[in-house]
């Protein structure tokens, strides 16, 4: 029997561990991960200093730091960041929403996704798929649609698929504003300044009723072009 890595979340609080420990124990005891408890820093980019090389997810509470400084924090830590309140449902973790878009970070999406698939196969994973009016972000879709299924299917996962007749902004501001107990998989976008809040974090601020976990853009998958 092969045994799993040892990896670690780390849940920050402002006051006390008690204020992330509820949900941070269940999504930990789901995908067998440890649990570190860290106070926030005076100084918001000191955050990156408590990240270690097998930390593999920051969990913030929005009931204690507003929504703007988790955003900077998911910046900085570039890790999987994990942004909840204490309203969500704690059964959420066990079903995992993936709304495919267009742009290439959503690859990224789905390689994580099978990393946590991979740490528990009871993991619910549902795929849903936008439609497009314009042809060249049609094919962008696709395409982020095959990667997403060659991933799974080759790992042996079980999946759902949903197509949604409506374009990613849209699908992602209907599924933010779902009441369902859910996991959903958002990219963090890439951000050319630090006070600028992209689109689709701007639908979550205003949306969300439910817990996401954002994935961070390695820049070192990327080719820059000038």
């Amino acid at each position: 029997m092969q045994l799993m890595s040892v990896y670690e979340i780390i849940a920050f609080y402002k006051e006390s561990g008690e204020e992330s420990r509820r949900h941070a124990e269940i999504f930990a005891g789901f995908f067998g991960f440890d649990v570190r408890y860290e106070k926030y820093p005076e100084k918001e980019a000191q955050i990156f200093d408590f990240i270690k090389e097998d930390t593999v997810a920051c969990l913030f509470n929005r009931d204690f730091v507003n929504v703007r400084k988790c955003f900077r924090y998911a910046y900085l830590v570039q890790r999987p960041v994990l942004i909840f309140s204490n309203s969500c449902a704690p059964e959420a973790y066990r079903y995992l929403k993936l709304p495919v878009g267009y742009a290439l970070e959503n690859k990224e999406k789905a390689v994580w996704a099978n990393f946590f698939r991979r740490r528990n196969a009871l993991l619910d994973i549902e795929l849903l798929i936008p439609r497009e009016k314009d042809a060249l972000i049609a094919e962008m879709v696709d395409n982020n649609v095959y990667f997403t299924e060659k991933i799974l299917t080759e790992s042996g996962a079980v999946y759902k698929k949903r197509e949604v007749g409506q374009s990613y902004e849209k699908l992602l501001k209907s599924t933010l504003r779902e009441q369902e107990s859910s996991l959903i998989l958002m990219s963090l976008p890439l951000r050319v300044f630090p006070v600028f809040i992209p689109y689709p974090l701007r639908i979550y601020r205003r949306y969300a009723h439910t817990p996401v976990l954002f994935i961070p853009r390695d820049d070192r998958l990327y080719i820059p072009c000038h």
